[in-house]
Formats: C-alpha cells, structure tokens, sequence
C-alpha cells in the first residue's frame, strides 16, 4: 500500500514554502491586473459618475512594478523547478490543506509532444 502521507514529509517543507510564495504572488499579480484595467476609464466608471458611486480604491501600480512582479514570478519557477526531484512527475506536498501535487513537465500529457519550455503545475 502506498504512503498515504509522503506529502507531510519535512525536507519538502523548503519547496513547500516556495511553491506558497509563487501562488501568492501569481494571485497578487493577477488582482493588480484586473485592477489596473478597472482604474482605466469605460462604462463602469462612467456608470458609477453617473449613479453617484464610487468604485473601491485600487492600489497605484506602475507598468514598470508590474514587470518587476511578474520578473520575480518566472524566478520563483525557476527555483521550484530545480527543486523538484524529477521531471515529468507530480509530487505530493502540503500546503497548508492536505494534499496538493506539483510538477514540471517538458511534453505535452495527451500528445506527448516536447513542450518548447518546461510548465510548472501546481494542482491545489
């Protein structure tokens, strides 16, 4: 029978930590996205002068900030990949609710084609 709790292994807990990290910063990126494109002028803003509402206060981030955070999140998986043991595999880790699986892969599941960059898949 397979170990059913490999994953709460403690010399995962380095990649553990770094797989968080680029999940938090993959989520920090994708807010200010959609931030940076609501702060632009359309019909919502226009409706919101309209009806006397504000739309909520958004960070001011620059373009350049943005390239900044995402340079940092291609570092991040980079430095996930050369941690994990092997390639074309998942491997169990906790992070922070059970079970999650992450692996980087250099072809392509279903058709088995190479993959011009390896992609890094965190399944939570």
């Amino acid at each position: 029978m397979e170990n059913l709790i490999q994953y709460l292994d403690e010399s995962l807990v380095p990649l553990e930590e770094k797989v968080k990290e680029y999940l938090n910063l993959e989520k920090d990126i994708r807010k200010l996205e959609v931030d940076m494109l609501t702060k632009q002028r359309g019909p919502v803003e226009e409706a919101a002068e309209n009806t006397a509402t504000t739309l909520k206060d958004v960070p001011d981030v620059t373009p350049e900030q943005l390239q900044e955070m995402v340079q940092r999140l291609d570092m991040l998986r980079q430095e996930i990949i050369q941690m994990l043991p092997e390639k074309n595999k998942f491997i169990e880790v906790n992070l922070g609710y059970g079970p999650s699986m992450v692996g980087y892969f250099t072809a392509d599941h279903e058709t088995h084609q190479p993959l011009p960059e390896p992609i890094l898949r965190v399944v939570h």
